[in-house]
């Protein structure tokens, strides 16, 4: 039973390594990792104290200075699947604020296998940005089966470091003075149409609150290849075609305006196959 317990909570475990998620697509790993639906959770306090205010050295990622729609720019249910099965279920709403900065609220379901049984654990996250995109506040609760890997994890962000909190003990890391991702579950990518640009491409540090499991920095660069449509058979949709990308990957993006829609990464190889894609606009699947 302690066996089996020590499992339980490593798998589920990796559901929230935000930087090992690109590492997991790329990777072949002995045994699958795993999918769909959601409890509640309690939502953070509408409003949260903010750091002093960022002033970042990129002209171009600085908001607009027409006056920011505010309300609703995108809500979803997103579907993932690697190696061809489906892995996660994923609700989520981007919103805008008065004072221009963003809430990005989720909450879905991840599943997997352990021997012969498939397992599911539901979690609830909650990220806030300031007016320049730069996260003020994180918040994560996972519940797994029966209770086992239960866990929480918090973090407040200023000009310069970011205090972790993952119910045993507070890490203090260090924060970039240039503009940075920051991956928690899955919806994390639909702040990624709000940096993209045709004409440049943007060079995005990601940031991971349990570390990268390479022991390297990431960079990555968001650059755009062009329109596209997508389809699931049915159904067709205008996109706009990004690659994600370091030296070692490539993820392709399908952004609609301020929308995500799907994402997938370059591979035709099924053992490294990975997609996440809106099943609420494409209910068949998403087909470049």
């Amino acid at each position: 039973m302690r066996a089996r317990s020590v499992l339980i909570f490593s798998v589920v475990g990796m559901a929230i390594v935000t930087a090992g998620w690109l590492w997991w697509i790329l990777t072949p790993r002995e045994s699958a990792t795993p999918p769909p639906p959601l409890p509640e959770i309690p939502a953070p306090p509408e409003e949260e104290p903010s750091p002093p205010e960022l002033e970042l050295s990129v002209p171009t990622l600085m908001p607009p200075t027409d006056a920011p729609r505010v309300g609703i720019l995108d809500r979803g249910m997103l579907v993932v699947e690697a190696r061809g099965q489906r892995i996660s279920t994923e609700e989520y709403t981007l919103e805008r604020r008065d004072a221009g900065g963003l809430a990005l609220h989720s909450h879905g379901t991840l599943s997997f296998k352990i021997a012969l049984f498939t397992v599911q654990a539901t979690f609830a996250q909650t990220i806030t940005f300031s007016a320049q995109r730069r996260p003020l506040s994180y918040q994560f609760a996972l519940q797994g089966p029966a209770g086992i890997g239960n866990r929480t994890v918090s973090a407040r962000f200023g000009a310069t470091t970011a205090i972790v909190d993952d119910g045993q003990k507070k890490t203090e890391i260090a924060l970039p003075e240039e503009p940075f991702l920051l991956l928690g579950m899955f919806s994390s990518y639909a702040i990624l149409p709000l940096w993209a640009r045709r004409d440049a491409p943007q060079r995005l540090k990601v940031i991971s609150l349990r570390g990268d499991r390479r022991n390297r920095e990431i960079w990555v660069l968001l650059e755009y290849t062009g329109p596209v449509q997508l389809s699931d058979g049915t159904s067709m949709l205008e996109a706009d075609e990004y690659l994600l990308k370091d030296e070692q990957f490539t993820l392709k993006l399908y952004f609609s305006g301020d929308r995500l829609l799907a994402l997938t990464n370059d591979t035709t190889e099924r053992d490294r196959s990975f997609r996440l894609y809106r099943s609420d606009l494409f209910p068949q699947g998403v087909k470049p």
